[in-house]
């Protein structure tokens, strides 16, 4: 079990703390499929975060069974409808990594608000991770990585 993962994002590294105690399937899940790399963007709906969407986190929901009911989410995966700075968040039902950088409410365009489980948390340099949230916002995509800290 880690306690800890890196998030590079471009040439930028935080570290974040896995909350094993609020979101044991969803650590582990993500867990299992590090390293990931993928690209992450600017979200579209729901205020200061990024995202990334990728076929391995949705492979990674069905196998860890991650929302099994359609109606409610797991409410022993810790979720939320609001994001905080250094917030990392799996949203299940579009099977998305959220980082927040800002403030943000997990929103939907069809469907409104959408919990999303919380699972880790960056808790240094969020004045980075906000100037990285805010170019993404301007500039497009970049290259995220999480892996293993060591």
């Amino acid at each position: 079990m880690l306690k800890e993962i890196e998030i590079q994002i471009g040439d930028k590294v935080f570290v974040a703390e896995l909350m094993h105690d609020k979101a044991p399937k969803t650590c582990a899940a993500f867990e299992s499929i590090l390293p990931l790399e993928s690209v992450t963007w600017h979200q579209f709906w729901s205020g200061q975060g990024l995202q990334c969407h990728d076929e391995r986190l949705k492979q990674m929901k069905k196998d860890a069974g991650l929302w099994p009911n359609a109606d409610f989410p797991d409410y022993g995966e810790n979720p939320s409808i609001y994001g905080s700075a250094g917030e990392v968040g799996f949203y299940p039902i579009g099977h998305g990594l959220f980082i927040t950088y800002g403030r943000c409410r997990f929103f939907g365009a069809l469907d409104g608000v959408e919990p999303t489980y919380i699972f880790a948390k960056i808790k240094d340099n969020l004045d980075e991770l906000y100037a990285v949230g805010r170019e993404i916002g301007r500039k497009g995509e970049k290259k995220i990585i999480l892996r293993e800290r060591k």
